[in-house]
């Protein structure tokens, strides 16, 4: 009697978690891979694009962050973020240099 329980219990507990057994497992594999690989590309870019607020960058005019950043393909948004200043200050430098 106590094995008939037993057996009915883990035919419960397996039919409960089946849905766990049958996941994809190498496909979640592949997809943790991929997100850690882009999170390092993430970390690289971000790495290249800090304010210049390191090094050479304590040199540099706000004016001249700006414009190395735009270079880098940053938005303006992005600019103003990381010099903490206005988007429109941003875009006013950027503006200025067109002008030239």
């Amino acid at each position: 009697m106590v094995d008939l329980l037993m057996i009915a219990g883990f035919v419960f507990f397996y039919l409960k978690f089946k849905k766990v057994f049958d996941l994809p497992w190498e496909e979640i594999k592949e997809s943790i891979e991929r997100a850690q690989e882009l999170v390092k590309k993430l970390e690289e870019l971000q790495k290249a694009s800090k304010p210049l607020a390191e090094g050479r960058g304590k040199d540099r005019s706000v004016k001249d962050q700006v414009f190395y950043l735009s270079e880098r393909g940053l938005s303006s948004k992005e600019i103003a973020k990381q010099l903490k200043i206005s988007e429109a200050e941003v875009e006013v430098i950027l503006s200025s240099k067109k002008l030239r």
